[in-house]
C-alpha cells in the first residue's frame, strides 16, 4: 500500500457529512419526543377519565345504598351537630337501624346526610349519624371528588312526603386543555315509607 492511498483511508468525516448526520439525528430525536408526548398526553387524559367514571359510578352507588331502605325525606335534621336541610343540593334521610345481623331495632332510627360541601365544592360527602346498635358507621365519608352538578329531585314538592328521589351528578376535570365529563343519574325509592 503506497503513503497516498493510506492518508485517504484515514481521513475522518467531512463537515458536510458532520451536520447531514447530526440534522437526521434532530429529526429522528424530534419524532421520538412527538411520540413520547402524545402517548403521555393520551395517558393523562385517560386516567382523568377513568378517575370521573369510576367517581360517578361509586357515588351512585354509594347514595343508592345510603337511601335503600330509608323510611322518609327529612326536611332538616341535625347529624354529628351540624344542620343539614333538603334541598336540590342536600339529601337528609331517616333510616330504620339495622343491627348486626341485618334485623330492624323497633323505633330506632339512623340519619343520613347526602351533600356537597361548602368548604370543598367540588367533593360530595355523607354524613351518618347510627343510633346505638346500628350496623352503620358514624361519620363523615367522601362520596366522589371532581364533582361540578349534584341535583336532587322529588316526587312530591314537600320532601317529607317524597317516596322517590332522583340524583344526577357530573363529574369534571380538565387535563391538558381538555375537559372530561361523566354524567351519572339514579332514582332511589324509598322502601320503607
Amino acid at each position: 500500500m503506497n503513503l497516498r492511498t493510506a492518508k485517504k483511508d484515514e481521513r475522518g468525516f467531512s463537515l458536510m457529512e458532520a451536520l447531514t448526520v447530526i440534522g437526521v439525528m434532530t429529526i429522528v430525536l424530534l419524532m421520538v419526543d412527538q411520540i413520547f408526548a402524545v402517548s403521555y398526553d393520551v395517558y393523562v387524559k385517560q386516567s382523568a377519565r377513568t378517575e370521573n367514571e369510576n367517581g360517578a359510578v361509586f357515588a351512585a352507588r354509594n347514595i343508592s345504598e345510603l337511601s335503600r331502605g330509608a323510611s322518609e325525606v327529612l326536611a332538616s335534621h341535625v347529624i354529628n351537630a351540624t344542620t343539614y336541610t333538603t334541598s336540590a343540593t342536600t339529601l337528609v334521610l331517616e333510616a330504620p337501624t339495622l343491627d348486626a345481623s341485618n334485623n330492624i331495632v323497633a323505633d330506632s332510627f339512623d340519619h343520613i346526610a347526602i351533600y356537597r360541601d361548602g368548604t370543598e365544592p367540588t367533593k360530595i360527602f355523607s354524613d351518618i349519624e347510627p343510633a346505638a346498635g346500628s350496623k352503620r358507621l358514624s361519620g363523615k365519608r367522601l362520596v366522589t371528588a371532581h364533582n361540578s352538578i349534584l341535583r336532587f329531585r322529588f316526587n312530591d314538592p314537600d320532601v317529607t312526603n317524597a317516596t322517590r328521589v332522583q340524583m344526577y351528578l357530573v363529574n369534571t376535570q380538565t387535563k391538558r386543555s381538555t375537559t372530561l365529563t361523566t354524567k351519572a343519574w339514579i332514582a332511589m325509592f324509598l322502601r320503607n315509607h
